[in-house]
């Protein structure tokens, strides 16, 4: 095989290393291939990763246009997902095919099925799942609905006039808008492609039951092993790859720690992939730096948190070009100080879900008490706009006007 036919990368920052590294080493395993990381931190050249059979790229040196910009605007998710149609782009000037796969997912066999896949189309995509879901589920179908029919955690493309269309294309969006506002139909870099057939003809949607096995679709799936030690999907389609997205290693016979889809069942055949993962994940914790996310703060030290995010992207396009938006008593430093957008104490934000209603009884009694008093006071016409106004106004990108600057 030509070894420039294919490539592999995925993308992180150094918190999640240890989990590329075991994508990396099941790659090396079953394709003898080496996989191609792309740090989104910074470069820190006191870190040793010579160690590891991996090519290290550091996105800072990629010379990015308004890298600042991006690694500011958005979060790490938001940052990371942003730049993968770019850095697809930029490897097809070298490879004929190229494969992404989340810092989380992990070979059980081999990349041939992938490599015979585009042969037939020059785009490869994974629905989240394939078949529909009882409308009795608390998340029936929704979930699609909210963050994309596809999965982007894995796709692959063969270089084509069709396929860089379309990675140009995604690319623009990405750039611009590759939020996490489902709200407003955004859901970073995935919830694009869920339009990409209106515009692109040359796309394959893969129904391999063996690709990306994830919390979303194992209510479909069930893993069995033969003799060999091979994995079998349904008993009948070999696993490729499966995606450990929001892996619990308290918990590997559950594998996602977010209640979805199948909430307080146990999975006793997903349970022995599952401590094959943690023993990895554990192997390699060891081994790699402990270091924050550096884009996560200020050139000072202070913690740059997601109100300030947005509340900068609403003032960008007022910004003197090339504004170093991490500067200490800078330009955006001086927005957040006088825009309060500075936590107190310093603290990284942590994400609340409400759904998750037991944990939340006591928060979620008092807000049903207040609205229950908006309600009497404005009734329930003025209510229900009320309501669609929160919102609106819940995405601070889009409300310049709550801003000093």
């Amino acid at each position: 095989m030509n070894s420039n036919e294919y490539t592999v990368f995925t993308v992180c920052n150094l918190a999640y290393l240890p989990k590329a590294l075991v994508l990396a080493e099941s790659l090396k395993t079953y394709a003898n291939k080496q996989l191609k990381i792309f740090i989104f931190d910074k470069k820190e050249d006191h870190f040793n990763l010579s160690n590891f059979d991996i090519e290290v790229i550091w996105v800072e040196d990629l010379n990015i246009p308004n890298f600042l910009e991006l690694a500011f605007k958005y979060d790490i998710i938001e940052f990371s997902t942003s730049l993968k149609p770019a850095i697809t782009l930029h490897l097809l000037k070298e490879y004929e095919k190229v494969i992404f796969m989340d810092p989380d997912t992990c070979f059980f066999g081999g990349v041939e099925p992938i490599l015979n896949d585009l042969e037939e189309n020059s785009i490869l995509l994974t629905p989240h799942y394939t078949t529909p879901q009882a409308n009795d589920l608390s998340e029936s179908d929704t979930g699609m609905l909210r963050f994309g029919s596809f999965n982007l955690g894995f796709y692959a493309v063969r270089r084509s006039e069709e396929s860089i269309k379309f990675l140009s294309w995604w690319n623009q969006r990405c750039v611009d808008l590759c939020y996490m506002d489902s709200q407003f139909g955004l859901s970073t870099d995935q919830k694009w492609v869920t339009i990409v057939h209106c515009f692109f003809k040359d796309i394959k949607v893969s129904f391999n039951l063996g690709y990306n096995i994830a919390a979303w679709n194992s209510w479909e799936r069930h893993l069995s092993k033969d003799e060999n030690g091979k994995y079998w999907v349904n008993g009948n389609t070999e696993l490729t790859f499966f995606h450990f997205s929001n892996f619990d290693k308290n918990d590997t016979e559950y594998l996602n720690k977010r209640s979805t889809y199948e909430t307080g069942k146990r999975r006793p055949d997903l349970k022995e992939i599952g401590d094959w993962y943690k023993n990895q994940l554990d192997k390699f914790e060891d081994k790699t730096p402990k270091t924050k996310y550096y884009y996560d703060y200020m050139n000072d030290g202070t913690y740059i948190s997601p109100t300030l995010r947005r509340a900068y992207a609403s003032i960008l396009p007022e910004l003197p070009q090339n504004t170093n938006p991490f500067e200490a008593n800078g330009l955006v430093y001086k927005f957040a100080k006088n825009n309060f957008l500075f936590e107190k104490k310093n603290t990284p934000y942590k994400r609340e879900s409400f759904g998750a209603i037991d944990n939340n009884k006591g928060k979620l009694k008092f807000i049903y008490f207040l609205m229950k008093i908006v309600l009497r006071l404005v009734g329930p016409n003025k209510f229900m706009n009320l309501s669609r106004l929160m919102v609106y106004l819940s995405s601070y990108r889009l409300n310049r006007g709550v801003w000093k600057y």
